[in-house]
């Protein structure tokens, strides 16, 4: 996949609105035609989604299916695709939205991003060489005329790949700009005892007043601010990669794109900023950050965290005092009841592994998942945690909206799994409500995009999709408004399901309160 960087209106892809302008992107056909849970992820651009199994996706009057799933045309940067699938998605080849313009503008060679399975045991060979299994990339083209003589990179077998490790020590961040955030991430490990017992090595991040939790520390900026983050690995090499977050390749945090910190390096981008009405820009929405070497392993071991960006206040669009929209024309939320919700599982014989297992072509195992424990992390995102330790999720309080002053509770659903979950309501005697208002997947929010010559309002106004259930798959998030149909208690339960068989392999339940 590869191609210069254009303009594109999703709106529209085949035709242009003026001399010089191509919308349009290369449409990608995936097909799973194997027997295992796939999570195609894409890095650098996002892909428009338009059709699976042969079902065209509407551009508006949405749904969700019976089995959990949206059918809406849509932008994802992770494709979920169970055994047999097929989906077509669009690769829109635009510029990297988060890339600063200096570095876009100073840029003389292609910028080449990996698309690899987010399902992590299969990036793997022989049960350990990383990358390895299911992994590829596109390229999006230097600008001016293509340089024939320039070879590609070629390797001799899949081992020189998996071992083509580059390192930089401390590099240096190109165009150093003035930032708006910034923070410092230490690596540290230690052991963390859960709420059932198990006590497992955990290896993740620490920020400059977080203490050592896990999840890592919450991440939260606002679209225009410019960000940095620097890492100290302090342990061997790690990086940070700001998933669904779109820089310059050297900013996107992953070693065989760009480079493996082993001293300390300062990343550097900018989230774009939404246009009401516009499909195309924006990056209001939950997105997560982590360690991108030897990733299989090391995002098991507990290196990653969430990463939350806000819209800024739009004069049209003003914001109720307590509550915040979910991005720049969309729907308000309570800001008191904002709440995260990580499902993650633990394979503990992967926690007595060391940082390196499987990178010399030995078999590790990291093939094999066996979740033997299972966990519901986050909570209420207005508080800063105190404890050290796992944060796990005790409670969801649920705002009854009235449709004026009281704003409904915005759930924030983060997939850290390397299977895929179910997540479904009830009320106290078990039946099943469809309280969830689903606004937003991968940090993009769900428009109606049907008239190429109109704004995309938002489907929360148009055609407002409620469910009881949501199938999501690993690294998959889902930003949903929670809409009680009266006062009471009511309970979510999340399923974590086999990759290959689909069997419930452990479920959790968390008490729903709506008043």
């Amino acid at each position: 996949m590869s191609g210069s960087a254009r303009q594109i209106d999703v709106r529209n892809f085949s035709l242009s609105a003026a001399a010089g302008t191509v919308r349009a992107g290369q449409l990608m056909r995936f097909v799973n035609a194997g027997v295992v849970h796939h999570q195609l992820h894409f890095h650098g651009n996002h892909l428009w989604t338009v059709q699976r199994n042969g079902e065209p996706f509407p551009r508006t009057g949405g749904r969700v299916d019976a089995e959990g799933h949206v059918v809406l045309q849509q932008w994802e940067d992770v494709v979920e695709m169970h055994p047999l699938d097929r989906t077509e998605s669009m690769l829109p080849m635009r510029r990297p939205p988060e890339a600063v313009d200096p570095v876009w503008t100073a840029r003389k060679t292609d910028w080449n991003y990996p698309m690899h399975c987010h399902a992590e045991p299969s990036q793997v060979a022989r049960g350990g060489m990383y990358p390895g299994g299911l992994v590829g990339h596109w390229t999006l083209a230097a600008p001016g005329p293509v340089n024939a003589t320039q070879p590609h990179e070629l390797f001799r077998s899949q081992v020189d790949f998996s071992s083509h490790q580059m390192h930089e020590g401390s590099p240096a961040t190109e165009f150093p700009l003035k930032p708006d955030v910034a923070h410092e991430f230490k690596f540290f490990n230690r052991k963390m005892k859960f709420d059932d017992g198990g006590e497992f090595e955990m290896w993740t991040f620490e920020t400059e007043n977080s203490g050592r939790i896990f999840p890592a520390p919450l991440v939260r900026l606002t679209e225009g601010q410019l960000f940095h983050g620097t890492i100290h690995p302090s342990k061997r090499v790690h990086t940070v990669h700001w998933h669904g977050m779109e820089p310059d390749p050297r900013n996107d945090g992953v070693g065989h794109t760009s480079f493996e910190v082993s001293g300390s390096y300062t990343y550097q981008w900018r989230p774009e900023r939404g246009i009401p009405g516009n499909p195309n820009v924006g990056a209001s929405g939950t997105y997560f950050y982590h360690c991108h070497v030897n990733t299989t392993l090391h995002v098991q071991m507990g290196m990653s965290g969430p990463l939350i960006i806000d819209p800024p206040v739009h004069k049209d669009y003003p914001v109720t005092k307590g509550a915040r929209r979910a991005f720049v024309d969309g729907p308000e939320y309570d800001i008191d009841t904002e709440t995260l919700l990580v499902p993650y599982s633990v394979d503990p014989r992967w926690h007595e592994l060391n940082h390196a297992a499987g990178l010399s072509g030995d078999d590790a195992g990291l093939d094999r998942f066996n979740p033997q424990h299972f966990y519901l992390l986050g909570g209420e995102l207005a508080p800063v945690p105190t404890a050290e330790g796992p944060i796990q999720l005790t409670r969801i309080r649920a705002r009854v909206s009235n449709g004026g002053t009281v704003k409904p509770t915005l759930l924030r659903l983060l997939n850290a799994n390397y299977f895929p979950v179910n997540a479904y309501f009830t009320d106290s005697a078990g039946k099943r409500v469809a309280m969830a208002e689903l606004i937003s997947h991968d940090g993009r929010p769900f428009r109606d995009t049907s008239n190429p010559n109109a704004p995309a309002r938002p489907i929360s106004e148009t055609s407002p999709m409620r469910a009881s259930l949501v199938n999501f798959g690993a690294a998959e998030r889902y930003d949903m408004l929670l809409r009680p149909p009266a006062s009471g208690d009511y309970k979510l339960t999340v399923d974590l399901l086999h990759w290959i068989t689909g069997k419930v392999l452990h479920s959790r339940q968390i008490p729903v309160i709506a008043r």
